[in-house]
């Protein structure tokens, strides 16, 4: 990545368009009119090479020192794309994606377009002295008012109130992406580009009174300085780390999350259950399957190939942006386990990803190895729906559970679309997955004798009509609700809003360090240091065998899998998050109607 400078651009260039040569050539005209071309730039022009002389060194420096630059969206999602492509050039196995290919040819198509338009170039402001080099890093906003490069000839007599504002390059260093200011200290200083370019042109305003790398006065005397105190104990050391948590503030619930707890949710079900509800079933899956089908058996012509559908979509709580999770069995591997994902399964994965990329009815989106359950991402383009191919069949396994707790007690379905949805609009999904969700509302309507026990299911099973996968149990007998004795609820907005209260303010003030969410049991006070204990012997065999792939209970949160025993589904979840979503809870608690108080 180099920046030219516009002196030699042209002899370089091999092809150019003819408005944008007559731009430059008119910027040159006018500064040697001007008598000082060096104190002169138009915008910075961005290629992408190889190698970077010397010549072009010393370029490189005069054009950050003295060139400008026009902060637009485009112009940083520009820079950032140069940025990436540098790098993939610069890779020893570099590959690009078909579709990608594609669209990258029709962006130049389009940039050629529009230029054999002759635009108009964009008039910088005007008209304050350029600073000298000194004063040129911190005062950003001189150098974006005090250009006197114009890319038109009649740029010289523009207004104060017209044209737009131009930065020099280096300061898009300070505003990229979070448009956070490392000038100020973190301070944000807008979500927009025009706020940014505003906040540099006025010469960083309000700054951090109280920086984190000040110096404290060497100057000041002390007088009688306290004796060192004695190191606190452990217990004290508690007792101090509960009042700093405490005495946080309160991560305050987003605007979206809160107009949908304040709001009649009627509508919102009316929508969303609908659309869930139609997305079960989908013509367009049997052409996925039938897509599917041809595109891997040429390359597993011995082996027998089922498709197996399973995730959100499938169960009835996704949306029309979420993805179809598919699992493909090659070779009858359906009961085989794999903690992590052999050698023989990636093989069988990567001979995948050749054939999706051959392949013009799909797009392939990424190829994920390092994940627990390897998957390949991917578009099935006739239908526009995303699909995750996955070779694990534990997925299908939950999502046949969920959909039976879903259609012998349909308030589950409701909350699981309700919290969903809170979720996405708390910013959380990222971190706790709608499963892990779906299982909390399980194990919370458990606990209110509306649910059996996973455990209660499956002990149930007859021994000869259990199916396992690897030592897990991966069947349950399908019970009516009055085999079962437990009174089915009906379902009225009211009374859903009613659960919700519950369910916030439960995990409000759930005990995450001490206890686990456990469907599988199904019980309340499930401590997470007896938890192993109270699992079938067929999990214990297995810990026994395998010590290093038991269920991860020191996580700051712990939701157990209630099919694979030994996986944790909120692993991921951090203490910044698991604090996020507890204050998240309360508060959505109290806008249902009740103030959680914390049980300790």
């Amino acid at each position: 990545m180099r920046i030219e400078d516009v002196d030699t651009f042209w002899f370089d260039k091999a092809e150019y368009n003819n408005a944008e040569r007559l731009f430059y050539e008119g910027i040159t005209r006018n500064t040697s009119e001007a008598g000082s071309s060096r104190d002169i730039r138009p915008p910075v022009v961005i290629t992408v090479t190889a190698k970077t002389s010397k010549k072009n060194k010393k370029h490189n420096t005069m054009a950050e020192n003295q060139q400008l630059l026009y902060l637009n969206p485009l112009t940083m999602e520009a820079n950032y794309f140069l940025e990436t492509l540098d790098w993939a050039t610069r890779q020893s196995e570099a590959q690009l994606d078909p579709h990608l290919t594609r669209l990258l040819n029709r962006i130049v198509e389009g940039i050629e377009k529009y230029l054999d338009k002759n635009p108009t170039y964009i008039v910088p402001k005007s008209t304050q002295p350029v600073p000298n080099e000194q004063e040129e890093a911190g005062t950003s906003s001189a150098a974006a008012n005090s250009s006197s490069a114009s890319a038109t000839s009649s740029s010289a007599s523009a207004t104060p109130d017209e044209g737009v504002a131009f930065v020099p390059p280096k300061e898009l260093n300070k505003i990229k992406r979070t448009f956070s200011c490392s000038a100020c200290t973190n301070r944000i200083v807008g979500t927009t580009i025009a706020k940014a370019v505003a906040h540099l042109a006025e010469q960083h305003p309000n700054p951090n009174p109280n920086p984190p790398n000040s110096k404290p006065n060497i100057n000041a005397k002390v007088v009688n300085p306290p004796k060192a105190a004695a190191p606190p104990t452990k217990q004290e050391k508690k007792v101090a780390t509960v009042e700093a948590r405490n005495a946080k503030s309160t991560v305050q619930l987003p605007k979206k999350a809160k107009s949908m707890v304040t709001a009649d949710i009627t509508n919102m079900f009316k929508e969303k259950y609908q659309v869930a509800d139609k997305l079960k079933v989908l013509p367009e899956y049997d052409n996925i399957d039938r897509d599917l089908c041809e595109l891997i058996s040429p390359g597993f012509a011995d082996e027998p190939i089922r498709i197996y559908k399973f995730g959100s979509r499938i169960t009835g709580i996704g949306s029309c942006s979420s993805d179809l999770d598919v699992f493909v069995d090659i070779g009858n591997n359906f009961h085989i386990f794999e903690h992590r994902a052999s050698k023989a399964t990636l093989l069988k994965l990567r001979v995948m990803r050749e054939l999706f990329v051959a392949s013009n009815k799909w797009r392939i989106i990424n190829v994920i190895e390092q994940a627990r359950v390897p998957i390949i991402k991917t578009c099935h383009l006739s239908s526009g729906i995303e699909c995750d191919i996955c070779l694990n069949s534990l997925g299908y396994c939950n999502t046949n559970l969920l959909k039976y707790l879903f259609e012998v007690q349909p308030l589950v379905q409701y909350m699981c679309i309700y919290v969903k949805t809170w979720l996405e609009r708390c910013k959380l999904s990222e971190q706790i997955t709608t499963y892990s969700m779906a299982l909390m509302v399980t194990y919370f309507l458990q606990l209110n004798q509306l649910l059996p026990s996973i455990a209660t299911l499956q002990n149930d099973n007859s021994n000869n009509a259990k199916q396992f996968v690897g030592p897990w149990v991966a069947n349950f007998a399908q019970k009516s609700l009055s085999d079962l004795k437990i009174h089915q609820v009906q379902v009225t907005v009211p009374m859903i809003k009613e659960y919700m209260r519950e369910f916030f303010k439960y995990y409000a003030t759930f005990n995450y360090e001490r206890f686990a969410v456990c469907p599988y049991l199904g019980t309340s006070g499930v401590a997470i240091t007896k938890l192993e204990r109270r699992m079938p012997q067929k999990y214990l065999d297995y810990a026994k065998q395998n010590p290093e792939t038991t269920l991860q209970i020191r996580k700051p949160m712990v939701v157990q899998d209630p099919i694979q025993l030994n996986h944790n589904v909120t692993k991921a979840v951090t203490k910044i998050t698991l604090q996020t979503f507890i204050n998240f809870c309360a508060q959505t608690a109290t806008l249902l109607g009740e103030v959680p108080t914390i049980v300790i």
